[in-house]
């Protein structure tokens, strides 16, 4: 099996999995960078996330245009080309429309993610928050919000969601469901 096809059986996986533990719904989406390329690899619209298929994903460049697919590449297809294009540590992307991550955005109170998972790591601080509660349709607030998300691995939208990065889709997954579980302890504990 070819390296292109491993990264779309486990986006699609990935994909599948972040739906069971209901961390996307109708929308969200997780990507991933194609090695040795200006490209990436992404859930599409307008496919279910709870049946999706390797054949199903959609390659995109960096400006967030359609390079290959059956499908149109998600509207917020920015936040995962952007942060492609400013860091190239970060191999994969989820976007989320996180339950407890929103609830917690919408609060003037910072959130320090904490979990008992030692592979998580979110930073020292509070979670960065990107203001703007609007979807990422453009360019420049794909842009935006990779410039609130700074060094990091994970930062809120306000009243919308998360974005997590990493260095793979397993890591990315495993961030997302510690991310949750740290803002519904956050919240408890509030």
């Amino acid at each position: 099996m070819s390296e292109l096809n491993v990264l779309k059986k486990k986006l699609a996986m990935s994909s599948r999995m972040l739906f069971n533990a209901g961390l996307v719904d109708y929308s969200g989406h997780i990507s991933v960078r194609i090695p040795g390329s200006d490209h990436l690899l992404i859930l599409p619209h307008p496919v279910s996330r709870a049946t999706v298929a390797p054949d199903d994903m959609v390659v995109t460049d960096f400006e967030g245009k359609l390079i290959e697919g059956k499908y149109r590449a998600p509207s917020e297809v920015f936040m995962h080309a952007r942060a492609y294009k400013a860091r190239s540590d970060i191999q994969s992307v989820a976007h989320l429309h996180n339950h407890m991550v929103a609830v917690l955005s919408m609060v003037d109170k910072p959130f320090y993610p904490a979990s008992s998972n030692p592979g998580a790591f979110f930073g020292p601080g509070p979670l960065p928050l990107y203001m703007d509660p609007a979807l990422i349709h453009t360019i420049e607030q794909g842009d935006a919000v990779v410039k609130t998300l700074g060094k990091g691995e994970a930062v809120m939208l306000r009243g919308h969601g998360s974005m997590v990065v990493g260095q793979a889709i397993e890591w990315v997954f495993a961030g997302c469901v510690d991310l949750e579980e740290a803002a519904s302890r956050f919240y408890k504990a509030s």
